[in-house]
């Protein structure tokens, strides 16, 4: 019987609710749209935060998965696979895509590749969706080549049609076989992955001759039952050291260098957890400053109805039946605004799985699933009860004798507050100030250091050049003969079309990933190890490449046709390689005609000229050694072609297209795009951070302007016979200003000296994101402060405005 009243106490508060809200659509509608965007915004960044980091990873046991090891040679992940005893299995897997071409049926395609070991699925605990899983015999080098290819190749390219399974496609130029098809949203080793393929150890991307000496395998594995990552560490510090010991001298052997087994998802999230849980804690700051606006919404909207809450008081009604009737309305509208925040929730994830959402790791695994819904719904009801209560608890104590005199609307408490302190709609604005100054001092520090990386000089010209990228099938360009004229014939087609101004191959270009690592040595010196060698960024371009960048030449010569597979080993090397080994330079010896050694591979190379330093790998990062050789000495496997336009460097995309189709109809372009994106790329994640927490603060600062703007009209509103008194004794304008105006300066300074305290923890957060400014930079600190300051004196301008209007004979007047 009690379980029944209770229910039916609740469907009449919520029956009763409902006609409230009726009465009043446009403050319900204002009301439902703050919640929304706020539950909009936490719900989609937590089905970010669940799936990148709270969930474990797909795969059978995941916590028993480790990274052992990243930058091996093959020797030692050979030694690592054959002498760990802390693993019931190791895989292997190239450090990098290597970009491979589709022909046959259809036009043809550029696929991202990974080499992986045979046994990678057996490691993981996975099975294909379609097919089967390689087999040990197929990672041997005589093995015919087979591939496992994404679900999203399969449906995209062969129509989802299961007979692909066995059948035979040109990848890379060679007769591969389909074994199987992995599972939707499969990312591993590397996400965004095409085709999977076998024999880790011939990654294409470097030349045969390079690879035994090169560390650019993986090792991962599953550990032993009973075996913990503290054990496998230590058995990894003993087998590095026998290497060492074995291999003196190789990049890999450096016992110095302790490497720690860590989880395989830790690998993957270790670089944007900081990040995420930082955005997380700022939609969180969002949606608290909507609570605090909301609640001072219903805090003035229940002083209005103070007459109906002392009419239903005087007729019997106890403090926790109007407490439970205030709730059930604003759990309603909560619950309203959260519904429609949760629909918004999932049009925004469909954005974030579609677009690098600061390289955002396992993004195929961001949805909408039952827990997200979960979080959604429970954060509705949470904030209606949170927002709500405070209102309900000021309305539920209404001075019955003193509004059933008055007009109508009066006063929800007996209780008279001083001027200076505005109780709980004072403390709201307190906490929006102090959360909008958290989120506009971190959006204006990353502000500021983009504004300082805009001002780097990257040590070239990216502005109108075109760039794509070429990748020659390996087993069709077997020779190095048949690479270099390609490349040549394609660089005089670009060169020639009307509106060229330049064109030029390169491994890689400034600022994209792929760049490779070299040992640089002079001859005529004492003999340096190679792991003791210094490191340089290397890279194969043809004639005119500084030129079409922009890239100043120091010294020396540019190459030339006729640097080729019959001349001279030449080189030039950038400013910062002559510093290491000349440290007198641009005085003292001159590096021209000395000769440097790559690796223990190549010939001696002598250096023809010296270029000016270019910012490889970002603007945020000084310049690095580098080292240019000649294309048609070592051409490529693949390459990046770019090309100086005089219009819009897209337009002429189809038409370069076109010249690579007519050397070689089979012969695919990539990753069209204009130098001047890829610059801007390099600076991603500072701008979509910088954009989140400008966006969050924006919303933030508007929310605490008017949460400013009500609580100052409200205390005007409240306290127009005490300031109709003063104007009576003969208090001028200036004074009633001094008076508002010291209200929204107590409130404003308490919540910017909160604001700046929290920040000084958010910023450390961002501090890696930061660009030659201070986490905890001053000038920034005090400006912030000084805007807010001027933000709560505009927001107080026009409550001020209608005190000093207030007809003294009128106020009197009130009861």
């Amino acid at each position: 019987m009690l379980r029944k009243t209770i229910w039916q106490i609740l469907g009449q508060d919520l029956a009763f609710a409902l006609k409230t809200i009726r009465r009043s659509p446009g403050f319900a509608a204002a009301v439902v749209i703050m919640i929304a965007l706020g539950i909009a915004a936490n719900t989609a960044m937590f089905s970010v935060v669940r799936a990148v980091l709270l969930k474990p990873l797909p795969y059978h046991e995941p916590d028993q998965l480790v990274l052992i090891s990243e930058g091996a040679t093959p020797a030692r992940a050979d030694e690592l696979r054959q002498a760990s005893h802390s693993y019931a299995e190791v895989g292997t897997f190239a450090g990098g895509f290597e970009d491979l071409t589709l022909s046959g049926a259809g036009q043809p395609e550029q696929l991202k590749g990974a080499r992986v070991s045979a046994n990678f699925l057996g490691v993981l605990g996975l099975t294909p969706s379609a097919g089967r899983g390689f087999i040990s015999t197929e990672d041997q080098p005589e093995a015919a080549p087979v591939a496992m290819i994404s679900a999203e190749l399969w449906r995209r390219r062969f129509a989802a049609d299961p007979g692909v399974i066995g059948r035979t496609a040109i990848i890379g130029g060679a007769p591969t076989m389909i074994v199987g098809v992995l599972p939707s949203g499969f990312q591993f080793p590397l996400a965004g992955a095409d085709v999977w393929l076998t024999r880790p150890a011939e990654w294409s991307v470097l030349q045969p001759k390079a690879r035994p000496l090169s560390p650019f395998l993986s090792l991962f594995g599953r550990l032993k039952p009973g075996i913990s990552i503290s054990q496998a560490t230590a058995e990894l510090a003993l087998l590095n050291q026998r290497y060492a010991g074995d291999h003196a001298g190789m990049l890999d052997a450096k016992p110095d260098a302790p490497e720690i087994v860590i989880p395989l998802k830790e690998s993957l999230v270790s670089d944007i957890r900081p990040k995420l849980w930082m955005l997380f804690g700022a939609v969180g700051f969002v949606l608290l400053i909507v609570c605090a606006n909301v609640g001072g919404l219903l805090l003035a909207r229940a002083a209005s109805r103070a007459r109906e809450f002392a009419v239903r008081a005087a007729i019997g009604a106890g403090r926790y039946r109007i407490i439970g009737q205030l709730l059930a309305e604003n759990v309603l509208l909560a619950s309203l605004g959260g519904a429609l925040g949760i629909v918004l929730a999932a049009a925004s994830l469909r954005a974030i799985r579609s677009t690098t959402f600061i390289d955002l790791p396992r993004a195929g695994e961001v949805r909408l699933d039952g827990m997200v819904f979960c979080f959604g719904a429970a954060l509705a009801l949470i904030t209606g009860l949170l927002f709500g209560l405070m209102p309900a608890l000021a309305a539920s104590t209404p001075d019955i004798a003193g509004v059933l005199r008055g007009s109508g609307e009066g006063k929800i408490t007996s209780r008279s507050q001083p001027m200076y302190l505005l109780g709980s709609r004072g403390l709201l604005v307190v906490g929006q100030v102090a959360l909008s100054v958290v989120l506009l001092i971190g959006a204006t520090l990353l502000i500021e250091s983009l504004g300082r990386l805009y001002r780097v000089d990257p040590g070239f010209q990216p502005a109108g050049v075109l760039t794509m990228k070429i990748a020659l099938p390996q087993a069709r360009y077997d020779t190095e003969q048949k690479r270099a004229a390609f490349y040549q014939r394609l660089v005089e087609r670009a060169r020639s079309l009307p509106g060229v101004s330049g064109a030029a191959l390169a491994t890689t270009l400034p600022m994209s990933d792929g760049w490779m690592g070299t040992t640089l040595e002079v001859t005529g010196g004492p003999e340096v190890q190679l792991n003791e060698r210094p490191i340089a960024i290397i890279e194969s371009i043809t004639p005119d490449y500084l030129q079409t960048l922009a890239i100043p030449l120091r010294r020396g010569r540019d190459f030339t046709v006729r640097d080729n597979l019959t001349s001279i080993p030449v080189a030039i090397i950038n400013e910062s390689a002559a510093r290491i080994f000349w440290s007198d330079y641009p005085a003292g010896i001159n590096p021209l005609g000395q000769h440097v050694v790559i690796g223990n591979n190549w010939a001696p190379m002598e250096i023809v000229g010296i270029a000016a330093d270019v910012h490889q790998t970002g603007k945020d990062s000084d310049p690095k050694p580098a080292i240019y050789v000649p294309c048609l000495q070592k051409p490529p496997n693949s390459a990046a072609l770019a090309v100086r336009t005089t219009g819009d460097p897209l337009s002429f995309a189809n038409a370069i297209r076109g010249q690579v189709l007519m050397i070689d109809p089979d012969q695919p372009v990539s990753e069209i795009s204009m130098m001047q994106t890829i610059v801007d790329d390099s600076e991603g994640q500072r701008r979509v951070m910088m954009r989140l927490l400008a966006t969050f603060a924006a919303v933030a600062t508007i929310l605490a302007l008017v949460g400013l703007y009500g609580v100052i009209s409200y205390s005007v509103a409240q306290r127009t016979k005490e300031i109709g008194i003063r104007r009576a004794l003969g208090a001028q304008n200036v004074t009633v200003l001094s008076l508002v105006i010291r209200q929204v300066l107590g409130l404003a300074l308490v919540g910017i000296l909160l604001g700046m305290v929290g920040a000084l923890v958010l910023t450390r957060l961002l501090s890696d994101l930061l660009f030659q400014v201070s986490a905890t930079d001053a000038t920034t600190f005090c400006g912030i402060g000084v805007l807010f300051v001027f933000v709560a004196l505009v927001a107080t301008w026009m409550p001020a405005r209608r005190a000093t209007e207030v007809d003294p004979v009128t106020a009197l007047r009130m009861g």
